[in-house]
């Protein structure tokens, strides 16, 4: 235990720590001879198209099957990234020209860009202290237009799902789970993904579970797949995918998109996904439960990111909240002199600081849904559209956890934030 009189490094003191912590992945911290294997095998079947070849391909298959056992849905559907998952779930729930779809400012670009694709426009609301939507103003940001919304379950975080499924049931409007940086999160003992009525997951170099590239998009709903399934494959819907609805087609064929994931991309995703409780969150989870219930008891008056559900967070990012930006920031100074290694490693960030969405920039003037004569022509976002979004940023203060952090290395973040937090100035 520090002691309380302990001096600061940021005073002068001798900081807690001088080593590096690892760097700052998950999944692709653990990659290894398991994914070697399964791609070893791809290479030497030469079967790299998940469709057809001189052998039999099935790693995309069996990461589907898998895939739905481990999230407990109905279907699934391997693509080539979260963005593409996305722009699947627009397509498959029929959104398009003339309708809004509402989504937490704290995005990441593809969140965004997912309803424009579809000529739909994105509406902002607030996030609340647990960094994920805001229920209340979810509700006020609802309009006759709203066709979805979009909820971001934040650094392995899960966010008010008891009322943000309550706000879009009472209005009939179906929830699309953006769980690119949550994978197996879990809320009330159901992961995410399958709390809604589709799922979008990203196998992106910087997250949990990782491909390099890669995403898998989920759903309930066999018609709802299938017009995802179709959107991902040119319109197709080939014989390995049906198998998921019994057989039977719903939806003719129509004009779509190329996100079909290659059998090399499987292969990694599969092993990852075998291992993932193994080699990541059994690691992560048992971390962030230990630095919470010692902080807990050790700085009292400390807060920490708000969960409906602690035991369902991955445990990748141990978010405490300083309350206010000023005293955020002299708490991360003070933990970075001691050595720590602070902030998250994802770019999101508040969309209405970017000037391109200010600006309404696509790559086209004259495409929906921002076009003249367009139903969003008039559309317009302010810089001060969610103020408390950047309030609660400014308040918060992270701590990475990786399946490489090792007890010396969490014991070395329990001291150094005693520390700070005891000899915190007034």
């Amino acid at each position: 235990m520090a002691p309380a009189q302990e001096k600061l490094a940021i005073d002068g003191g001798h900081p807690v720590r001088t080593r590096p912590f690892p760097s700052p992945y998950w999944g692709a911290a653990v990659v290894g001879e398991e994914e070697l294997a399964l791609v070893t095998e791809v290479i030497r079947s030469r079967c790299l198209f998940r469709g057809y070849g001189d052998g039999t391909p099935h790693m995309v298959d069996d990461l589907e099957r898998e895939a739905r056992a481990y999230l407990g849905v109905s279907h699934a559907l391997a693509v080539t990234s979260g963005s593409a998952a996305l722009y699947c779930a627009m397509a498959a729930l029929g959104i398009g020209p003339g309708d809004e779809v509402v989504m937490p400012a704290l995005i990441w670009r593809s969140d965004f860009q997912a309803p424009v694709a579809v000529g739909a426009v994105p509406v902002f609301a607030e996030i609340d202290r647990s960094l994920s939507l805001d229920p209340t103003d979810l509700e006020a940001r609802i309009t006759p237009r709203t066709k979805a919304v979009v909820v971001v379950h934040f650094q392995g975080g899960v966010g008010d799902m008891d009322g943000i499924l309550a706000v879009a049931r009472r209005h009939g409007i179906p929830v699309i789970e953006d769980c690119a940086q949550s994978f197996g999160a879990t809320w009330r003992g159901r992961k995410v993904g399958g709390l809604g009525e589709a799922g979008c997951f990203s196998f992106q170099h910087n997250k949990v579970l990782t491909s390099g590239e890669g995403g898998l998009f989920v759903a309930r709903d066999a018609v709802v797949f299938e017009r995802a399934a179709r959107y991902h494959d040119l319109g197709m819907f080939r014989p390995a995918l049906k198998a998921q609805t019994g057989g039977v087609t719903h939806v003719g064929d129509f004009a779509g998109m190329q996100f079909r994931m290659s059998e090399l991309t499987g292969a990694v995703a599969l092993a990852q996904l075998r291992g993932i409780e193994r080699r990541v969150l059994d690691i992560t989870r048992r971390h962030s439960a230990r630095l919470r219930a010692a902080l807990r008891e050790e700085c009292p008056g400390l807060r920490f990111r708000r969960s409906p559900d602690e035991a369902g967070d991955a445990g990748i990012a141990f978010y405490m909240d300083l309350g206010d930006a000023p005293s955020a920031r002299w708490f991360s100074g003070a933990l970075a002199a001691e050595g720590l290694q602070l902030g998250a490693t994802t770019r999101v960030c508040n969309m209405l600081a970017e000037p391109w969405v200010l600006e309404r920039r696509q790559v086209h003037p004259a495409l929906p849904p921002f076009g003249p004569g367009c139903p969003g022509e008039g559309t317009r976002y302010r810089r001060d559209q969610c103020p408390r979004t950047d309030e609660i940023i400014a308040a918060m203060v992270c701590v990475l956890i990786t399946p490489r952090h090792t007890e010396v290395d969490i014991e070395d973040i329990r001291r150094a934030i005693v520390k700070v937090w005891r000899g915190r100035r007034a």
